[in-house]
Formats: structure tokens, C-alpha cells, sequence
């Protein structure tokens, strides 16, 4: 079976997403996770047929939720880059700091999301 591995970086994209939901509603947070878990398993059964963003990338919408996995496939591993706000400017990727990139916090996440 293909394997799913995370940036760091997305990895923050999503535990940040899951926590900020969770604030906005309780179990917005988990419906948003679940979302995450159902694409991915599309992406992990279809890995080629989304859209590609860029020659190298493509992108999965979720539904119900502004946001979009953005993976590459390589070599029969799914690399997520991203989990994507669909409501906030591309060049906010820019504004990231290479620290981000080589950090990862402990998170609240399910750990059903970490048995990649």
C-alpha cells in the first residue's frame, strides 16, 4: 500500500486548522480531520487523476471545508506539502520561515492521523 508522509510544516498547517476549528465549534475540528483521513484515502487508492497545481504537485479539495491537500506523488509515496486554505493568498507559503520547515510541536491531534 502507498504511504502517506508530512512536511513538518503541513503537519503544523494541520494540527493549527484542527485546533482553530475545534475553537470555532466543538468536533468542527474532528469533522475536518475525518475529511482529511477520507481524502487521503482516495489519494492513497487514485494517487494521479487530481489537479495539478503545479508540474510537480497536485491538489485534492476537501469537502464542506475551505481547504485542499496539496501532495506530490513519488515513488509510490503520497508527500503531503500543504493543507492548503483555499481562502488565503498563495504567497502566504512565502512568508514561512525555514525554522518551520525543521520544527514540529506536539500536537492535539487524533493519533489515527500520525499511523501513516
Amino acid at each position: 500500500m502507498k504511504t502517506v508522509n508530512f512536511l513538518v510544516l503541513a503537519q503544523n498547517e494541520l494540527d493549527d486548522t484542527f485546533e482553530a476549528l475545534e475553537f470555532q465549534k466543538e468536533n468542527q475540528g474532528y469533522r475536518f480531520i475525518a475529511e482529511v483521513e477520507r481524502m487521503l484515502e482516495l489519494i492513497r487508492t487514485y494517487p494521479t487523476p487530481w489537479y495539478h497545481a503545479s508540474p510537480h504537485t497536485q491538489r485534492c479539495f476537501l469537502k464542506g471545508f475551505p481547504y485542499a491537500i496539496v501532495y506530490q506523488y513519488v515513488d509510490e509515496t503520497i508527500r503531503v506539502i500543504a493543507i492548503m486554505n483555499l481562502y488565503k493568498k498563495p504567497i502566504h507559503w512565502a512568508s514561512k520561515s525555514v525554522s518551520e520547515y525543521a520544527t514540529c510541536r506536539i500536537s492535539t491531534l487524533p493519533e489515527a492521523i500520525y499511523t501513516r
